[in-house]
């Protein structure tokens, strides 16, 4: 994985799967000018976009995040890495 964000705001991972899922939406994505398709899975949630993919699993303690970026992308995996970390803070 590419980043673990420990649970501060949130009981577990039902309760931190909930938030992420209420809190990153396919109108999120959009302000940042992607488009991506989500798929909500047990404990996981997945993103696809032109060029990447992340994956958030889910466990009892933290959430793991893994992104697969393209190669055009992979300059910028350093600033992904740090916006999805502050995003998840937020909620989780």
């Amino acid at each position: 994985m590419d980043l673990t964000v420990n649970y501060e705001k949130t009981n577990g991972k039902e309760e931190a799967y909930k938030a992420v899922k209420e809190a990153i939406t396919p109108e999120l994505l959009e302000k940042f000018q992607v488009k991506a398709t989500l798929d909500y899975r047990d404990n996981e949630i997945l993103a696809n976009g032109k060029g990447f993919d992340l994956l958030m699993a889910f466990d009892e303690n933290s959430c793991d995040v893994k992104v697969t970026l393209s190669f055009l992308l992979k300059p910028l995996k350093g600033k992904v890495l740090s916006s999805i970390e502050k995003q998840l803070k937020r909620v989780i």
